[in-house]
């Protein structure tokens, strides 16, 4: 379960959806699947804490947030919003069952590629014919 993501700027992002949607790149199984403009930006939502929490998810499989609150240590409150922010980035599945949630780790391996090796293989290599 690796998540592959892409670190450039804001503008290259949205030219490289433009040039996705208007059939100019093909999306290769390898291009990055996640985006942000900062190794900052992922270094905040995927720090040590959460991706442990993510480690501990896919081991231990809670039935629901308060199980998950118990295995963790952490609080409901200050779990409940690192799940949303996990869940509103693509990092975690919500399976929702009456007033329950079950949080569902969807990664817990990283690459992050950018610069060079990014360009060639986001903006070069997979160039339509």
């Amino acid at each position: 379960m690796k998540a592959r993501i892409g670190v450039m700027s804001e503008e290259l992002i949205r030219k490289r959806m433009i040039d996705v949607a208007s059939g100019k790149i093909i999306n290769t199984e390898n291009a990055p699947k996640f985006w942000f403009t900062s190794l900052n930006a992922v270094a905040q939502l995927l720090c040590k804490e959460n991706t442990e929490l993510l480690i501990l998810m896919h081991r231990e499989k809670p039935n629901n947030l308060t199980e998950l609150a118990l295995m963790s240590g952490r609080s409901l409150s200050n779990l409940s919003h690192t799940i949303k922010s996990l869940s509103s980035k693509g990092f975690v599945s919500i399976e929702r069952n009456g007033r329950s949630s079950r949080p569902i780790a969807l990664f817990t391996d990283f690459e992050i590629v950018m610069g060079d090796s990014l360009d060639r293989e986001a903006m070069g290599d997979s160039v339509a014919a």
